[in-house]
């Protein structure tokens, strides 16, 4: 603002002078008429060539004047705009925190009926994607595979179980015959790479952007229950992610850091690890193994998922033989530990997704 300032003085001072110059040289403005002086636009010298007179140089400093206060005014307007929408972003994002600060955890495993209910889905089918409360905001496609964010703001949605191996105390494996559930080791798909871990794993797969500039954010990652679908996992309290627009990971709050690469073409699959025995959250891209984001970081986790704009995105558990986990030393485990073997219908072709008719909007 001093610099405007300085700018309007000096401006003031030299049309002054100007004025004062044109009114006063062998050329000037100035006539006599009726025993006065007149001001006029134009002069001509000598030679006949037209200058600018006293009020030309008065329009001139008036224009320039304006166009000054025009200026002033507009850089003012969009400072106190942006300070604005910053300060109300921030006051949503505490609001949030906040939120999730009143609403701590529920660190509880599924009870004994659920864990029953999973092994009767055969494993991995049954971690689904809970989009109940989600109005409008997502529609889910194929056999609840395939997720399609619609939504311009931060979505994000979870599974309906955690990540843990649904077994009994007295068991280590088990299967279901009929309506009865036995037993046994040999049932679980052996892992091929990572034997004897506690490894929960699944992968993601960008299939579309509806965004032509291609500025949104997809993230992966997990989070405890409750969590807010208005955030991203990472961004609030117990919750850790890998965003696609930056490659950073964040935990518990708004600040990434420095991870891995972005993840923003059509087809890029990207992977989240956790292994529960040692509290280590991992995230892969396109197969590649991008090194621990997280140690020593225990909760009742779940699948998380989210997007800031429209885009469809492709869900691997796991058990979809047709369908193998890019990330090869995971092959054999999903969101609930090792595989249990099942014949999971699959769709052939991604193709097919429009139009099914068991997609679920919401």
């Amino acid at each position: 603002m001093v610099c405007l300032e300085n700018m309007i003085k000096e401006l003031l001072e030299e049309s002054v002078s100007l004025i004062l110059l044109s009114n006063y040289n062998g050329t000037s403005a100035k006539s006599e008429d009726n025993g006065g002086s007149r001001w006029v636009f134009w002069t001509y010298g000598a030679n006949g060539e037209r200058q600018c007179a006293n009020l030309c140089i008065l329009f001139i400093l008036i224009l320039i004047l304006s166009l000054i206060i025009c200026c002033g005014w507009s850089i003012w307007y969009y400072s106190n705009k942006t300070k604005s929408d910053k300060g109300e972003s921030r006051t949503r994002v505490l609001m949030l925190i906040e939120e999730a600060k009143n609403n701590l955890p529920k660190e509880e495993l599924p009870s004994s009926e659920h864990i029953a209910e999973i092994q009767s889905f055969g494993g991995a089918r049954a971690w689904v994607w809970e989009s109940d409360t989600l109005d409008q905001k997502v529609l889910i496609h194929g056999e609840r595979e395939f997720i399609e964010f619609l939504d311009n703001m931060d979505t994000s949605i979870q599974t309906n179980y955690p990540c843990f191996v649904p077994v009994f105390e007295e068991g280590e494996g088990v299967i279901v015959e009929g309506e009865q559930i036995r037993y046994s080791e040999t049932k679980f798909v052996q892992p091929l790479k990572t034997p004897h871990r506690k490894l929960h794993y699944y992968e993601m797969t960008i299939l579309k952007y509806t965004d032509p500039d291609n500025t949104n954010n997809i993230a992966i990652g997990l989070a405890t229950k409750p969590y807010s679908h208005n955030r991203l996992p990472g961004l609030n309290l117990y919750s850790v992610g890998y965003h696609s627009i930056n490659g950073q990971k964040f935990n518990n709050d708004n600040i990434g850091n420095e991870y891995g690469p972005d993840w923003t073409k059509v087809e890029d699959t990207v992977g989240c690890g956790y292994y529960s025995d040692s509290g280590e959250v991992f995230f892969t891209k396109n197969g590649k193994f991008l090194g621990n984001a997280f140690t020593n970081i225990k909760h009742i986790w779940f699948p998380t998922i989210g997007a800031s704009s429209p885009c469809m995105v492709e869900i691997n558990f796991g058990d979809n033989p047709d369908n193998e986990f890019k990330y090869k030393e995971a092959i054999g485990y999903g969101p609930g530990g090792p595989i249990l073997l099942s014949k999971r219908r699959s769709l052939k072709s991604r193709g097919s997704i429009k139009g099914s008719p068991s997609e679920s909007k919401t």
